[in-house]
């Protein structure tokens, strides 16, 4: 360590203050024969009181930002209780009703009435499932834990199984596909991709009318909107529409349009969780709607362009689009 001849400084301690509060020192390190003068002090003060309030400035910032986080998770843990204590309480209502409706011993049910009260215990059970899983996805995208794996799949054959699979639920509303015969083949999780268009398409059914038609679509685009060879797919409804200032919205966790809806439950995570599943893949959803006419949700996957040219071998032609009655 050089100590300094006497008399001479090498080196400054400047207290950086806001107000009669300290916040800091500033050390300022003197060249070999500096002597200080009257302006190179005023520059030094001046220098001390900005890099005082810009620190200030900062902490007030990294505070503000902090209890706006905490603000945020208070109104998600507000809306999530909300939501779900509602959802939850509705299947087990059920549930137990039926139940307790089958060990009434004081009633002699018909055959058809215990298969009836059966019925109802699936269902709610299934309501319940379900609500379960969308928690425990919700809390995986959170976590950043979600993790595709990929294989190669075929698009027109996992639509059908997911359609298939939704028969029941999608029983009140005419099937519409217009899914292209020769789309190429693309790498990705097929549960996630399913449990992505299984809830655009209860979406749909659930805030249109009985009767009318729900069309999906899949095509995909040489240059597509990712920059990339594209593969879209459509759930277009004839719905009550969703209101322009809230179609930026309706992907936030919890968040329901409310505007024109009455008795439609839910919790608000559906949309949320395809959002999750879907960027995990690399992709993009999206949403166009005009209130009162319907809504088009639009899902982004990217293909691999030595894949465009190579058509699903277990299908061909061009283009088959049918209707399946109810």
């Amino acid at each position: 360590m050089v100590l300094p001849r006497p008399g001479q400084e090498r080196a400054r301690f400047v207290p950086l203050q806001v107000g009669a509060r300290a916040i800091g020192v500033l050390e300022l390190v003197l060249h070999d024969h500096q002597r200080p003068d009257a302006e190179r002090e005023r520059l030094l003060t001046t220098f001390a009181n900005g890099a005082a309030i810009a620190l200030e400035q900062a902490r007030l910032t990294q505070e503000e930002q902090a209890t706006a986080v905490a603000l945020e998770s208070d109104r998600l843990k507000s809306a999530l209780l909300s939501s779900v204590s509602h959802d939850l309480r509705t299947p087990l209502a059920g549930i137990k009703a039926a139940a307790s409706s089958l060990l009434q011993e004081d009633v002699a049910w018909s055959a058809e009435d215990r298969h009836a009260f059966l019925i109802d215990i699936d269902h709610e059970a299934d309501r319940l499932s379900r609500l379960v899983s969308n928690l425990l996805d919700i809390s995986r995208i959170e976590a950043g834990a979600i993790k595709p794996i990929k294989e190669w799949e075929d698009v027109g054959e996992l639509i059908e199984r997911v359609l298939r699979r939704l028969t029941p639920r999608l029983a009140d509303h005419p099937l519409v596909r217009q899914v292209d015969t020769d789309l190429p083949r693309i790498r990705l999780d097929a549960v996630q991709i399913e449990q992505a268009l299984t809830n655009l398409l209860e979406n749909a059914a659930k805030y249109s009318p009985t009767g009318t038609p729900i069309t999906v679509e899949a095509r995909a685009v040489e240059n597509g909107p990712l920059g990339t060879p594209t593969l879209r797919i459509a759930v277009t409804d004839q719905g009550i529409g969703i209101p322009a200032a809230e179609q930026e919205r309706i992907f936030d966790k919890f968040y329901r349009v409310t505007e024109g809806v009455r008795g439609v439950s839910g919790t608000g995570m559906g949309l949320a969780i395809v959002k999750g599943l879907i960027e995990a893949h690399g992709g993009r959803v999206g949403v166009e709607s005009i209130s009162g006419q319907g809504s088009t949700f639009s899902v982004l996957l990217p293909l691999t362009r030595d894949r465009m040219r190579a058509p699903s071998p277990s299908r061909s032609g061009v283009l088959a689009a049918e209707e399946t009655p109810r």
